[in-house]
C-alpha cells in the first residue's frame, strides 16, 4: 500500500469518474459515506476483470479516503 498525495488520488481516479461519489472526490476532494462503497465496488470490478494493478490502486485510494474521513468539497483541490 502506498501513501497517496492529493495529486496521486486525482491521477488514480481520472479514468474512473462515475458522475457520482468517485467524480466528486476526483473533482473537488469531497468524501462522503457513499464514496467508500463506490471505491470498493470499482476496485472489485477491476479485480473481477483481471486488472489487479487497478484494483490495488483503487484500494489505495479507498485507504486514503478512509484515513481522510468524510469531508466537504475542498477549496483549491485541483492545485493541492
Amino acid at each position: 500500500m502506498a501513501d497517496l498525495t492529493d495529486p496521486d488520488v486525482r491521477t488514480a481516479l481520472r479514468k474512473y469518474q462515475d458522475g457520482g461519489p468517485i467524480s466528486a472526490l476526483f473533482e473537488t476532494g469531497e468524501i462522503g459515506d457513499n464514496t467508500f462503497a463506490a471505491l470498493d465496488r470499482r476496485a472489485q470490478e477491476a479485480e473481477d476483470q483481471g486488472d489487479q494493478e487497478a484494483a490495488d490502486r483503487l484500494g489505495d485510494v479507498l485507504t486514503y479516503a478512509v484515513e481522510a474521513g468524510e469531508r466537504p468539497p475542498m477549496s483549491n483541490w485541483p492545485t493541492r
